[in-house]
Formats: C-alpha cells, structure tokens, sequence
C-alpha cells in the first residue's frame, strides 16, 4: 500500500465538474470542493456562479497532474470526485495509455496517482461495463489497486437516493486507509414504468411531487415565473425552493407549436411517437423507424426503438434526463415538453441553481450532471467511514494490502453474455493483491 509523507487535509477536487452536480452535493455535505475542472466553458461559468469557487477551464486529456497539487497546496485531498467520459476505452485502448481516444481517463487516473486523495468517486454510463466487453472497467480498477486503493463497484439507480427519476449509473468508490466498506445503503423504492425496484421503502418522489409547486410554464425564456403556491405543495417542492429567495423561478418556458400540441394531446402517459398517426411522425423518427422494420429484424426482436417523444405518467419516477429531455419528453397533464427547470428540478437541482449558455448548453449541462441529491448521500457516507469525521470503522482492522471489495453488476436475474464477461474479468481481481 502507497505511503503518504504529506499532509493530509479534508479539501476535495472535482474533476470533469460539468454544471457542479457532484460538487454541489458534497458541499450540501459541507464538504465544497477547493476547485473544478472541466473543459466547456459554460459549464464552468455556470460552477463558479453556484458553488462560489474556481473552475478551471482545462482539457483534461492534456493537463498536468502537477496543476492539481499546486492548487491543493501540496495536501493530500479527502477526495477527488468526477468521471471521464469514456467512450473511446476500447479493448484495445485499454492496454494503451497512448491511446488519444483514452487520454481523458488515463490522465484521470494519473491526476489521483499524484495528488494521492484518501478516497476517490468516480462516476459513468452504465456502458462502461461492458465497454470491451469488460476489458475496460477491469482495466479501470487494476490501475486504482496499483495505486494503493481499495475499491468498491457499484451499479446504482440514484432513484434509491431520493432523485425523483430513475439514474442507472456505474459508481467506483475507493481508499488507501484500509477500510473496507458499503456503498450507502437505498433508503427509496422506485418505479418509472421501465425501471422499478419495489420494497418496504417509501418511494421516491414522483414526478407530480417533484413539480409541485412550480406555475404555469411560459412562452418566453427571459420571463420569470411565480411560484403557483405560497407555501411549498409538496415536502420535494420545499426541499427544491430551499434557499431561492425570490418567489419566481428561471428556465420555466417552453416553445411548444401547434403541430406539436396536436401529437402530444393525442398521447396518454407511457404512450410514445409510434402510438401517433404515421402523418403525425416526426420526419427522424420515421426514417429511423422504417431503417429497423427494412433489416429484416423480426418486430418483438428489434428492442431499443427510439421514442421520439413520450408523455411521462404522473404519479411515477422520471425517465432518466438527458441532454433530450426538453424535446423528447411530455409533461405528464399538459401538451408540452418539460421545461429547462422542470428537468433540473428532476435532477435535484434546486430553483435557486443558475445555469449560463445558450438553451442547448444548458439543456447538456443538466442532462450530463450527477444528481446532487444523490452525490449528498455518497459524501455524507464518506464522512461516516473515515476517521477525520471521528469514525473509528476498521482502525483495529485495516486492510493490509488493496484489493477489489466487492461488486455488483445488475439488479436483474439475467446477465447478458457481455457482462458475464465483465462480471469474469472482475471475479480474477477480488483476491487479495500484494500491490
């Protein structure tokens, strides 16, 4: 296990720091981090703008490492969060480190070999297990055992964590203290029609509770919009006013034409495009339709269909968010597309978050972004487990050597042959190393 001869602190780095999702859960936390990175320049303004502190506008493909522990002042951080897009890790960039399409990960990984944090978090697609079929998560956490780390693997639905929309997302955690511990336990059930995990739990809140409160959606993006109640309309509503000390909200608009209102009038919840009149399909959803009926796929076989839109059921979770949310997806009661706020109040922003840039870089910003409710949860569990925090879990019995803790995969009972792979290359790493 690597030894430290420096000091340590309970400072944290964001790496990869988007819109300041992850950041801004660890600072709910009280732990904000010292800085971000992150290479888009909206972004970055958007950080600043919430967290109060520097984001460094940087390619972290080509930055140097040494960068990082200046700015930390030669301390060894609590911890380093973010996750490198990955989507050129393939099998044979796996073994490459010269590979350009996996600078981003590799310098990730260099960034936290150098500035050696207690524990790191990083966060990704769930296609990163089987990326390589499982060559490249493997990789992934061989290099994080090399480096004196004992890891933990997790796939989450961060619905479990209060977010009010179903989040599958692959979630690696570690430390070099020898602690051997648990991902934070699921304190929600959820259920979105097509992700659903049903216990004794309460449920997450739905997307009725999530936008309770918020008033009629406007027409034109500069305009404020009043809360629809004085007081909060759900205990969500509340937790999402917190320190918004207007009584209006921004990003609360849409530009929803007639044609549009027409298809989306004719849909009831969980209905999508191909329930419309073919006269009625959007021209990309068509020729995309018509591409998968013309391979000679049988229908119950081609799976994965584009939606094209879909009208979202009140009284469930959210559909995942991404970057599309705002075209693809119809607000539960009324003829619209969700707006810009709807879906950042869907990943836990709060009303109070500003985002800076056009519509489509916030649109991304919101999509891309860890949830911070669910990034709460995760550094509140940290502050549990280490010892700064006064835990005293495994001083009497620390790790000698790092190691692969655990991992888990699926919820499902299937596997599919790709992940059995994955689920292969990782069994090999659960022995204990002599790294």
């Amino acid at each position: 296990m690597k030894q430290s001869t420096c000091q340590s602190s309970d400072d944290v780095l964001a790496l990869f720091a988007g819109a300041g999702g992850l950041s801004y859960g660890f600072s709910l936390a009280g732990l904000k981090p010292v800085a971000g990175a992150e290479i888009d320049s909206d972004a970055c303004s958007t950080y600043r703008n919430n967290l109060g502190s520097a984001c460094f506008e940087l390619n972290l493909g080509t930055a140097d490492p040494d960068f990082f522990t200046k700015i930390l002042s030669g301390k060894e951080p609590l911890a380093v969060i973010g996750g490198p897009p990955c989507q050129g890790f393939s099998t044979a960039g796996a073994r490459n480190a010269v590979d350009p399409r996996n600078a981003l990960i590799f310098n990730y990984l260099e960034i936290v070999k150098t500035v050696n944090p207690r524990w790191f978090v990083f966060e990704n697609v769930e296609g990163l297990l089987t990326s390589g079929r499982g060559e490249a998560v493997a990789a992934l956490v061989e290099r994080f055992l090399l480096f004196g780390y004992s890891v933990r693997l997790q796939k989450v639905n961060f619905a479990a964590y209060g977010v009010p929309q179903t989040r599958k997302r692959v979630v690696i955690i570690g430390n070099r203290l020898g602690i051997d511990f648990e991902f934070p336990e699921e304190v929600y059930s959820f259920d979105s029609g097509k992700s659903k995990k049903r216990s004794a739990k309460p449920f997450a809140p739905s997307i009725n509770q999530a936008l309770a409160g918020l008033g009629h959606a406007a027409r034109d993006r500069s305009m404020l919009v009043g809360y629809s109640t004085s007081t909060p309309a759900s205990q969500y509503d509340a937790l999402m006013r917190g320190k918004n000390e207007s009584t209006a909200v921004s990003l609360h608009w849409h530009s929803t034409d007639d044609e549009d209102v027409e298809r989306f009038s004719m849909l009831a919840p969980g209905q999508s495009m191909k329930h419309l009149p073919e006269e009625l399909w959007h021209p990309s959803f068509r020729r995309r339709a018509f591409r998968r009926v013309s391979d000679g796929t049988p229908t119950e076989n081609r799976g994965g269909a584009p939606s094209g839109i879909k009208r979202l059921h009140a009284d469930l979770n959210c559909l995942t968010i991404t970057g599309a949310a705002t075209r693809e997806f119809i607000h539960p009661t009324e003829h619209r597309a969700l707006t810009l706020r709807e879906c950042a109040r869907l990943q836990s922003f709060p009303d109070s978050y500003e985002f800076s840039g056009p519509v489509n870089a916030v649109s991304q910003q919101i999509g891309n972004a860890v949830p911070p409710q669910a990034a709460l949860s995760i550094a509140q569990h940290l502050m549990k487990l280490d010892a700064r925090f006064g835990s005293d879990l495994g001083v009497s019995d620390r790790i000698k050597s790092p190691r692969l803790l655990g991992f888990n995969l699926t919820d499902s009972l299937g596997m599919s042959e790709a992940l059995r792979e994955t689920e292969g290359r990782l069994v090999r790493l659960l022995q204990p190393t002599l790294f």
